[in-house]
């Protein structure tokens, strides 16, 4: 039923376009998620926190392959710290060299994939 401007002089002025609320979404939130809301309503927090909140791309598969290669030789670097206390720092040079130029190469390799427009420096690699 529509509302006459003329048989409701008083009333509520329509709202324009771009002042009407959309259909509504549904979100699932845990409770922990939902506690941070504090006392505020939690349609308002929701609102707030969806309106301000910083968006990120997911990771890519390639990217992901090399944060995971970055893990393994993190992991390969302690057991060199570990084996370098216990054994001495010279016995083990050679393998830390190794493992730093492997460090190096994922480096490279992950921001070539970040940032493919800027020229990265080749030089680098040849430490």
């Amino acid at each position: 039923m529509v509302k006459h401007v003329i048989n409701n002089p008083s009333g509520r002025k329509p709202l324009s376009d771009d002042e009407k609320m959309g259909a509504p979404i549904s979100v699932r939130y845990t409770g922990k998620q939902m506690r941070k809301a504090g006392t505020m309503p939690l349609c308002a927090y929701i609102r707030e926190s969806s309106l301000n909140a910083i968006v990120r791309l997911p990771v890519s598969k390639e990217l992901m392959k090399e944060i995971r290669d970055l893990n393994n030789l993190g992991t390969n670097i302690n057991l060199l710290a570990k084996s370098a206390r216990t054994a001495g720092y010279k016995s083990i040079a050679d393998q830390c060299l190794v493992a730093a130029e492997g460090v190096c190469k994922v480096l490279h390799e992950a921001r070539v994939k970040i940032k493919p427009k800027e020229e990265v420096d080749d030089s680098l690699l040849n430490r």
